[in-house]
């Protein structure tokens, strides 16, 4: 690990759009504590790398905790929300850039708005290189060779750790783990297959058979049920409007939300709200139900210690 200790909560501007990169582009770098909440919502990406403490970073209503030797992705236009554990502080290394080839980098990564944490290796290679990215950056003339030098090998670090990950000591109930806890977090969001595939760090044909073979539903299925699980819990209360309920699991079209409700609860919602009122002791019974059964949430499986 290198000598960053003169490198301490400072941030350095490198450049901005009129240096534009077409593959890369880094506009600034830094290392701060955070000790506090600390929100951001760039137009561009920024690598962070905890170097001491632990803490906690937010997107999309879904917080991961990371601690020293990790790091995570903030990404273009998403608000994150970035905060130290209890009142300690925690130490970050950043750096902010953007690239049109930064989003296929980050998937071959195994990286998303759905999964944005990663973990050094052992040798800590990562931090090692981010701070040899920080100390170039305070060195004129010349530095932005060196700058991209450094930030290509962390992207080139990223996709060998991804690879390092075998998939074959990965039983499929892992990956089903990781979905139905991304979709018990994220419903209510416009979440599509894609992400969650992404957030399980597998492909769409991957997640598709993990969920065949081991709930006989297809994930879009399984999703479509879930929601209309959580309609109906909602369905209860006389106060909430349809459209409230519509968009609190994951429907922003009240009328696409009504049709789903009645194809697959076999009433309309308004039917339903009334049957609940006459017989508050009704149980709408999902298809799901068994497989929330057999895999109940909290979804917190023995993982490999690499994963």
């Amino acid at each position: 690990m290198s000598d960053d200790r003169i490198y301490r909560n400072i941030s350095i501007h490198i450049s901005d759009r009129s240096h534009w990169n077409l593959a890369l582009n880094v506009y600034n770098c830094g290392n701060q504590n955070i000790e506090f909440e600390h929100t951001v919502k760039p137009d561009h990406y920024i690598f962070y790398f905890v170097k001491e403490g632990t803490g906690y970073v937010t997107i999309r209503q879904a917080a991961y905790k990371v601690e020293a030797g990790q790091g995570f992705v903030v990404f273009p236009n998403e608000e994150s929300h970035v905060r130290s554990e209890h009142t300690t502080v925690m130490n970050v290394t950043w750096v902010a850039f953007s690239g049109y080839l930064v989003d296929k980098y980050l998937s071959r990564a195994k990286l998303s708005v759905y999964a944005p944490v990663f973990s050094d290796n052992g040798d800590r290679e990562i931090e090692t290189m981010l701070d040899r990215l920080l100390a170039v950056s305070t060195r004129l003339p010349n530095r932005y060779c060196k700058i991209m030098a450094q930030l290509y090998s962390i992207f080139g670090a990223l996709l060998d750790n991804a690879l390092d990950v075998q998939p074959e000591t990965v039983s499929p109930e892992f990956y089903l783990f990781k979905a139905l806890d991304f979709i018990d977090a994220n419903y209510q969001d416009d979440i599509s297959v894609e992400n969650i595939a992404a957030s399980a760090g597998i492909n769409r044909k991957t997640l598709y058979a993990v969920f065949k073979s081991l709930t006989s539903f297809s994930p879009k299925d399984y999703m479509i049920y879930y929601r209309m699980n959580k309609a109906t819990e909602l369905l209860r209360d006389k106060n909430l409007s349809m459209g409230t309920v519509a968009m609190s699991v994951g429907y922003r079209d009240q009328f696409h939300f009504s049709k789903e409700f009645k194809r697959n609860v076999g009433m309309s919602p308004s039917v339903y709200r009334r049957a609940v009122a006459q017989d508050p002791s009704m149980e709408y019974q999902s298809p799901i139900d068994a497989v929330r059964q057999r895999f109940p949430a909290p979804f917190l499986p023995e993982l490999p210690p690499e994963l």
